[in-house]
């Protein structure tokens, strides 16, 4: 029996563990996850939760925005661009660069103040680009760990700028999902050219 995702330290350990998972599965543009991807899932979370493993750093996001085009991470568009930080800053968000991405007018005004996953799930079909999940992710485990939370019932921890309900349980298949708008491009591309007909 699955074993219940109660604690703050549990409910963000599993959904990175699911983020690693579809990743790995993303980048080898797996259609669906196989056997070794939950094996991956599961040693991850574990290593996590008993703290033999940790995120990776934020100087890896660092080495991936440099590679990224001038675009909104949200949508794609190329004009009206304005930083945008991923947690609100009026929600507690840092203001450093950690906490930001390009982001187009409309997606700016649209996700407003609001928590990352529950903007997406009102206004888009899907989950938000892997990388956004990722910085989003990345500075709850922070902010938890520096806090001591970890361990606090995550139904309780309300007064936090992480609002906890809308984070997935699980992820879609790495078909439906993408790093960024930028690397399914790049990937389709790639396919095309070493594809040929039959690509």
């Amino acid at each position: 029996m699955e074993k219940k995702r109660s604690t703050v330290g549990e409910r963000l350990h599993w959904a990175y563990a699911n983020l690693g998972m579809a990743e790995m599965a993303v980048h080898k543009s797996s259609s669906k996850y196989s056997t070794l991807h939950f094996m991956v899932r599961a040693k991850f979370n574990k290593g996590l939760n008993d703290g033999t493993m940790s995120p990776r750093t934020m100087m890896k996001d660092q080495k991936v925005r440099m590679k990224l085009p001038m675009e909104c991470i949200y949508c794609g568009a190329s004009e009206n661009l304005a930083i945008d930080h991923v947690v609100p800053r009026n929600r507690g968000g840092t203001d450093g660069g950690d906490n930001a991405v390009w982001a187009c007018r409309s997606c700016n005004s649209s996700k407003s103040d609001q928590d990352l996953f529950e903007w997406w799930s009102k206004k888009r079909i899907g989950m938000p680009p892997l990388f956004v999940i990722r910085v989003y992710l990345k500075q709850a485990i922070e902010y938890f760990t520096s806090a001591a939370r970890l361990e606090e019932p995550w139904t309780e921890a309300t007064d936090t700028p992480y609002d906890l309900k809308w984070i997935p349980e699980e992820f879609l298949a790495p078909s439906e999902l993408h790093f960024t708008l930028y690397h399914s491009r790049r990937q389709k591309e790639a396919e095309q050219d070493g594809g040929g007909n039959g690509g």
